[in-house]
């Protein structure tokens, strides 16, 4: 029986059946390692995008045209397989340009075009077209202004002349600008209250005469602008004056190694002082010559902000009265005489006339004298005899 199956055409058919059915399972089913290899294949297939912002180039006679109106860079989107985009982003080796050499001076609208990408990428660019203006070019030198609001500066302190470092700029652009030019300038903006000079690094514009700024390259497009910000001042001479009560009969001379000082105060306290000061010296109390300091800045209060030195050193130096030593000897010489029976109107006469007479009373009494002396002798030499 099982025999006679084997032999039967309907086993074989059967037999073959189950192969072909085997056969369909194992290619419609892959394995574990087919499987990895589809997946690969599968995600080098799928579509991706990206965007990226790319510089714009300009294919141009740039010695010849100044051209204007075009972005600096555009924004270009890629789709294709998901691998391509990721290289493609990551190296970015194309370029986007326009191509400016077959057009002449005046507008144009102009489509930006690339270079670089791969064909099995489809790309976009934003902004498609731009519209430049292309001008015969033009470069001039122009000089530095200095233009800046007073108004932040401290109230008693003024500004000095503005330096700018380099002091000129080269600009370059369409000779139609560059003929609008009226100034070039630099507009720095000062702390409010500022107190000390300001020294920055400030950008260079072109302005025309309505005070727009024209669209223009300028080289350098910064310089360095110094304002000197201080209080005003100025030089005074100093005159020295007694101060206070002297004791009787002394009088006071000073001296210093100072003889004017630097003053500083708004411009108004500086014309109200005049050209020199006084300075008063406190004498009260003193009677040995002595050195004091004196505060400016107290002599001088509300009248300046400050002065350069702020002290002053003073020798006070003590002086006998010439008046009272007058006075001592008048005192003195109009006494009355010894043996003057009057005083006379002039002293000196009085004193030479007691002078004389005491002069003739000692003759007188020498004279006496002498002859007691001669007598005695006489009287001793009879008494011997």
């Amino acid at each position: 029986m099982i025999k006679k199956i084997v032999n039967s055409k309907y086993f074989y058919a059967f037999i073959s059946l189950c192969g072909a059915l085997w056969l369909f399972f194992m290619v419609s089913t892959p394995g574990v390692g087919s499987t990895r290899d589809s997946n690969q294949s599968n995600t080098s297939t799928v579509n991706t995008k990206a965007t990226m912002t790319v510089p714009l180039q300009v294919q141009a006679d740039s010695d010849t045209y100044y051209i204007t109106g075009y972005p600096q860079s555009v924004k270009v989107t890629i789709e294709g397989p998901s691998s391509l985009v990721t290289a493609t982003k990551n190296t970015q080796n194309f370029s986007v340009y326009l191509n400016l050499k077959q057009y002449m001076t005046g507008k144009h609208k102009v489509r930006i075009k690339q270079n670089g990408l791969n064909s099995s990428l489809t790309y976009s660019i934003k902004p498609k077209y731009v519209n430049v203006n292309i001008q015969k070019r033009m470069s001039k030198s122009f000089s530095i202004d200095v233009d800046y609001s007073k108004n932040s500066i401290a109230s008693g302190y003024s500004a000095g002349k503005a330096t700018v470092s380099p002091d000129s700029v080269k600009v370059t652009g369409a000779a139609a600008d560059i003929k609008k030019i009226n100034k070039v300038v630099v507009k720095p903006i000062l702390p409010k209250g500022i107190k000390s000079t300001f020294d920055q690094e400030v950008l260079v514009q072109a302005l025309d005469k309505k005070g727009k700024t024209l669209n223009v390259t300028l080289e350098p497009q910064t310089v360095h602008v110094k304002i000197p910000i201080t209080m005003p001042s100025k030089k005074v001479s100093i005159n020295f004056t007694q101060q206070g009560d002297s004791p009787t009969g002394m009088n006071f001379s000073f001296d210093s190694d100072i003889s004017s000082i630097t003053v500083f105060g708004s411009q108004k306290q500086l014309d109200d002082l005049g050209d020199s000061i006084d300075v008063p010296v406190d004498v009260s109390g003193v009677t040995n010559s002595t050195k004091h300091n004196i505060n400016i800045a107290d002599v001088l209060k509300g009248q300046i902000t400050s002065s350069d030195p702020p002290m002053i050193p003073v020798n006070i130096t003590v002086n006998s009265s010439d008046s009272g030593e007058g006075e001592t000897n008048t005192t003195r010489n109009t006494r009355p005489a010894s043996g003057s029976g009057a005083t006379n109107n002039n002293g000196n006469t009085n004193a030479n006339s007691g002078n004389n007479s005491n002069s003739s009373n000692n003759s007188n009494n020498t004279n006496t004298n002498d002859n007691s002396s001669n007598d005695n002798e006489n009287n001793e030499s009879n008494d011997v005899e």
